[in-house]
């Protein structure tokens, strides 16, 4: 009986550890290979950076299910009013947070010739991303 009671209490926790896990890669427009991850996707409170992370390779995350042989994820921060976007480095295993001192970054010219046509759209839905409270 009690190992019922504790199987019926954890999978509510699970649902939960669970949805805070999720991801929905998407293929970004035009692209054939190019993913952009929209649940991660979001507007930083305190600098209005767009943080974003893209892949090449298949849409089949969690990070765990993403294989090697189909590269990094990039994480990038993009500054949409002046076409500049920010490099926050390269995730294999979905273990990399932001990196400490991120919005420090040097900015670089042009998001569409790094992001590709993710970056573009991610600015393009600035608005109707969600806003947070970044670390």
């Amino acid at each position: 009986m009690k190992r019922l009671v504790l199987c019926l209490l954890s999978v509510p926790v699970l649902g939960l550890a669970t949805m805070a896990l999720a991801e929905t890669w998407k293929l970004a427009p035009g692209e054939t290979k190019t993913y952009y991850d929209e649940d991660f996707t979001r507007v930083d409170k305190a600098s209005g950076l767009v943080v974003t992370r893209i892949a090449e390779g298949k849409a089949n995350g969690p990070y765990r299910n993403w294989a090697a042989s189909k590269g990094p994820i990039l994480l990038f921060a993009l500054d949409c009013a002046a076409d500049k976007w920010m490099d926050l480095g390269m995730d294999f295993d979905g273990s990399k947070g932001l990196p400490k001192g991120w919005r420090k970054e040097a900015k670089v010219d042009d998001i569409a010739g790094a992001v590709g046509k993710a970056g573009k759209l991610a600015c393009q839905n600035k608005d109707s991303l969600p806003v947070v409270e970044l670390p």
